[in-house]
């Protein structure tokens, strides 16, 4: 039977029988447990089923058909996720009125997702990798077969319809993991607190409490217990596929079913990980997403650390935080590039409020009205965010290189150990060792012995970081209509190189695509100096030079004729930014300056054939040209032409939107 359903799973990619092959694996395992036969099972089915899901993670459905059919299970405002046969794939639909559970089928072609990120930014084809989904669906026509008879998103947005934009934003995180912006959401991540929206497993494991004991008042607490099952039930067909409250409801049932059918033959810690084993096996890209990890691990580290301290609960609290914020410090790097100095009590101050909201914002899913109150709690969360954002100050970190986590973790470990042993002078000085390694991989070194040239993929823009002797200097700041590249993009990627101010900005003229980032980013960052086409050249910052060579176009009413064209020398390489000047520029520069050096050139005007003339290339000789655009951008950029010509001088040619950001680096010391 179990080769039979392995066979059809393997070749047949169906999902149903997927689903029967796990629960005959986990009702194998369960009854060797119950006989007693295999006591150390699940170590070994647990390291059996990560192996098994970062296989299964390689394997790629590749039929071709022109037509799918399958169950929508995830729905966002423009796409949806649809699961045809076990394959996932993603399908873009604007406005669409396609909710949970409904039974489509699609004709068009299939095709892999492309990656059009920028520097920094959301990458959307790795989220989706990691939820299983690698290919997309090009739409001819959709054919609905089924419809779900509850509308999922008509319930969410009748619920969340009671608040205001400022409210919808926290209230419908917290409950349906929505995605709006607002003023009070950009402070919690400021502070570092966003993830507190997305902790619903707090909050409905809170709530289940709350809901049983007063249950247990009036029946007894198998009863009390099985109906708030049956509620979180209801709530988890509302979050779907929200994984923190599936994970509370699964855990919360095998709880019971251990408690008064098996009687209590599991402890607290066998119930979780058999839980997550579950989870694993029914989806196996679970291990790739940061809120199975968190959402397993953070429980299994209260449990074993459960009875340190048993004559201070104020102490035992604070040990326990701190145990779990020293193991989310990784994950705090990787979301923000810095740690918040006053991260840790600012989250145990914080808790009370996120706590209020959630539970009132379930309150008000169940159809019980008290909507002013949790108004109140959002109003309370918004002056309080205001109050302490002024502590959001930190240490800028890079992301954590992978030996780095290995380091870091089985120091953790060890510490987790000493802690939960109660050998206090260890653990102490463990915990101090792990928050010294994140201080020291703070420490700006490598920014003290190198200088950088970094052309920034902005996409459709430009934009350059220079970092020469602890001066940094910009050149242009990117600027999309479509998108904040400052906050998106840009000061990400600073952080990431543990940059804290910024000496000087040149405009290198004024259409949107060179500064439109820059009103933003001077709210982030101190400006000491901005330079653009009408300023005094050369101009020195620390001990580099720019020289601008276009001098003869300020008189034209084109910024294009006025942009700035820069000079510099720096790792051990002369540059030339070409800015957008058009070919007219080009010559007047190669008749009054005939031997400008250029071992690299950022190619004007983004590649387009306005700019680069033949007799300019020959004029400058470049080793390598730079090329800044966008991915499929509207206007054609770079030319084919220009692209012909580079080739054809045998010059290396380097694009923002196929290598991303490009980056010259230099050791001085």
């Amino acid at each position: 039977m179990i080769i039979f359903l392995i066979f059809l799973s393997f070749f047949l990619g169906n999902v149903l029988t997927y689903s029967l092959l796990a629960f005959l694996i986990v009702a194998v395992v369960f009854l060797l447990y119950v006989l007693k036969r295999f006591r150390h099972v699940y170590a070994l089915i647990c390291l059996g089923t990560i192996l098994l899901g970062v296989s299964y993670s390689f394997v790629s459905f590749s039929f071709k058909k022109s037509s799918f059919s399958g169950i929508v299970y995830s729905v966002k405002e423009n796409y949806f996720l649809l699961n045809s046969g076990g394959e996932r794939l993603y399908v873009q639909a604007r406005k669409h009125s396609y909710d949970l559970g409904d039974y489509l089928t699609i004709t068009g072609e299939k095709k892999e997702i492309e990656n059009n990120t920028l520097e920094s930014g959301f990458d959307f084809k790795d989220y989706l990798k990691k939820r299983g989904v690698t290919h997309e669906l090009s739409v001819n026509h959709i054919a609905v077969k089924w419809h779900n008879f509850v509308r999922i998103n008509e319930a969410r947005n009748k619920v969340l319809s009671h608040f205001n934009e400022e409210e919808r934003s926290i209230v419908g995180a917290i409950l349906f993991s929505t995605n709006e912006d607002s003023e009070t959401r950009t402070s919690l991540t400021n502070l570092h607190l966003a993830r507190f929206l997305s902790s619903s497993g707090l909050y409905v494991s809170l709530f289940a409490f709350l809901l049983s004991y007063i249950l247990s008042l009036f029946m007894k607490d198998k009863y009390s217990e099985l109906i708030t099952i049956a509620t979180v039930g209801v709530y988890t067909v509302f979050t779907f596929p929200k994984f923190s409250v599936l994970r509370v409801l699964l855990i919360l049932s095998l709880k019971w079913i251990n408690t008064y059918l098996l009687k209590k033959k599991f402890s607290y810690l066998e119930v979780v990980s058999i839980v997550g084993i579950f989870c694993l096996i029914m989806n196996r890209f679970l291990a790739f997403q940061d809120s199975f990890i968190l959402g397993f691990f953070i429980p299994i580290i209260g449990y074993l650390i459960r009875d340190i301290y048993p004559s201070s609960k104020k102490k035992a609290y604070l040990c326990k935080a701190l145990a779990i914020y020293l193991f989310f410090i990784p994950f705090e790097v990787s979301y923000y590039n810095k740690i918040v100095i006053l991260s840790f009590p600012l989250q145990l101050l914080s808790t009370p409020f996120f706590l209020l909201i959630g539970i009132s914002s379930l309150l008000c899913f169940f159809k019980i009205p008290i909507y002013p109150v949790t108004k109140i709690f959002v109003f309370l969360l918004s002056g309080y965010t205001k109050l302490i954002e002024p502590l959001a100050f930190g240490i800028l970190l890079p992301e954590f290189k992978i030996y780095l986590i290995i380091v870091y973790y089985v120091i953790y470990l060890a510490y987790l150990y000493y802690l939960a042993i109660g050998f206090h002078p260890i653990h102490r000085g463990l915990s101090l060792l792990l928050v010294g390694i994140s201080i020291l991989y703070a420490l700006p070194i490598k920014n003290r012995i190198t200088n950088e040239v970094n052309f920034i993929n902005v996409g459709q823009g430009d934009c350059t970081l220079i970092r020469h002797h602890q001066k940094v200097i910009l050149i242009d700041t990117g600027g999309l209509t479509y998108r904040d590249i400052a906050n998106d993009n840009l000061i990400p990627y600073l952080k990431k190189k543990r940059i804290y101010r910024i000496d000087s900005v040149f405009i290198t003229h004024h259409d949107y695509d060179h500064y439109g980032a820059l009103d933003n980013l001077k709210k982030e960052y101190k400006i000491n100096h901005i330079y653009d086409y009408y300023s005094s050249y050369p101009v020195s910052v620390g001990n580099l030079t720019f020289n601008n060579y276009n001098t003869y176009g300020q008189s034209s009413t084109e910024e294009n004729d006025r942009s700035l064209v820069l000079s510099f020398n720096i790792c051990n390489k002369d540059f030339l930014i070409m800015g957008d000047a058009p070919k007219w520029v080009e010559k007047e520069i190669m008749d009054h300056h005939p031997s400008i050096p250029c071992d690299v050139l950022k190619v004007g005007h983004h590649g387009s054939d306005t700019s680069t003339s033949e007799e300019f290339l020959t004029s400058l000789n470049p080793s390598e040209a730079v090329i800044s655009c966008g991915k499929n951008n509207r206007y054609g950029h770079p030319s084919p032409s220009v692209v012909a010509l580079l080739n054809k001088h045998h010059i290396l040619i380097r694009r923002t939107d196929l290598e991303g950001t490009i980056v010259y680096k230099h050791f001085y010391v």
